[in-house]
């Protein structure tokens, strides 16, 4: 059985990001937004006939924006708060992400209804939040948070996975590591929690003894020990993979493992699939969607053409400015531009 479906995301390279949609049955591209705005994180209502996303306009504010499913009828819904991570909550009414609101110089987990009133942040916590979504019943936010470390060895701006109960105001850590662990989604049914971690299949104690590692070449060996420790410990920090456990952070299950930097992932709306971006690390901002099975993480065959996204960017037009370029073969010269130039897929949402 193919995959069905669609799929929201954004598309481009440096700020220029545009919102398209890809029907999985047919392959067929949409494109959604347009102009030189940066447009990021779209996010489908439940019932699939709207899109949020954030937009970053001429007051350089990252700001919430609705759309209809089709790209009409675009409207801001929030103005002077920095808008992150948009979702829905299931009622289809309100909008939940994280801005800064409440304390100075923090990202809080917020509410705004989608007509623009009723902006309120909805707890308290001490630090950065960012990515929150609600539980399928509504009666939970699941986010990734900084958090204060007592462990001997804590990288800087580390995150954990957390979940915050409305009824009562219960805060519940699920998962923690020394390494980021992020971007945290609800299966459909609410049962499972699919999210980034960047602990390459290591304990706390087998991460810690790496970095120490590291640390201790780049206080004690050669300057040319010290830059390829560099070099390394950065490969391993940009290193995600995802993973799946039960909603209470049991039967922790890493899915990919691959090599390469893997983020941003949705369930599909059966909860049989996962689709994500992926790139390699050697080769940063070239991010392209994958999908994998959600119980055993094998990898799903589907494939898109990114024709128009390269047009929508302008990276032919570019190319094939000079007289002998325009009678060069574009795969050829492909061979000699980087390959951030041809742009960058991210931040899937996945509706039937």
């Amino acid at each position: 059985m193919g995959l069905r479906g669609k799929v929201i995301f954004s598309s481009g390279r440096a700020v220029d990001f545009d919102i398209w949609a890809l029907d999985l049955s047919t392959g067929s591209l949409s494109q959604l937004t347009r102009g030189d705005h940066f447009n990021d994180h779209p996010r489908w209502s439940p019932d699939g006939s709207l899109i949020t996303f954030v937009r970053i306009d001429e007051d350089c504010i990252p700001s919430l924006w609705v759309m209809n499913a089709d790209g009409s009828s675009q409207r801001r819904i929030t103005r002077d708060v920095a808008c992150q991570g948009p979702s829905w909550h299931p009622d289809g009414t309100r909008i939940i992400f994280t801005g800064n609101v409440g304390r100075k110089g923090e990202m809080s987990v917020c509410a705004v209804s989608i007509d623009g009133t009723g902006l309120q942040q909805l707890f308290d916590v001490s630090g950065i939040e960012s990515t929150p979504r609600v539980s399928p019943d509504g009666e939970c936010v699941v986010f990734s948070a900084s958090r204060e470390r007592t462990r001997r060895f804590s990288p800087i701006g580390v995150t954990d996975i957390m979940e915050y109960r409305f009824s009562d105001g219960h805060l519940r850590l699920i998962h923690s590591h020394p390494a980021h662990d992020s971007g945290p989604a609800y299966s459909p049914d609410g049962e499972r929690i699919a999210f980034t971690s960047y602990r390459n299949g290591k304990s706390d104690e087998e991460y810690q003894e790496v970095f120490e590692h590291y640390c201790e070449i780049l206080r004690f060996g050669t300057n040319e020990r010290a830059l390829k420790a560099m070099e390394l410990m950065k490969q391993f920090q940009d290193d995600g993979d995802i993973y799946v456990s039960n909603r209470d952070g049991t039967h922790l299950v890493q899915l990919t493992d691959d090599g390469r930097a893997d983020r941003s992932v949705c369930w599909s709306p059966c909860g049989n699939f996962l689709m994500f971006t992926s790139t390699e690390l050697s080769d940063p901002n070239t991010d392209r969607l994958y999908v994998v099975n959600a119980n055993s993480g094998e990898p799903v065959q589907f494939s898109y053409d990114r024709a128009p996204l390269e047009r929508d960017i302008g990276a032919l037009q570019a190319l094939n400015q000079g007289f002998f370029a325009k009678l060069t073969p574009d795969v050829l010269e492909r061979l000699f531009v980087e390959s951030s130039f041809w742009g960058a897929e991210r931040n899937p949402d996945w509706t039937r």
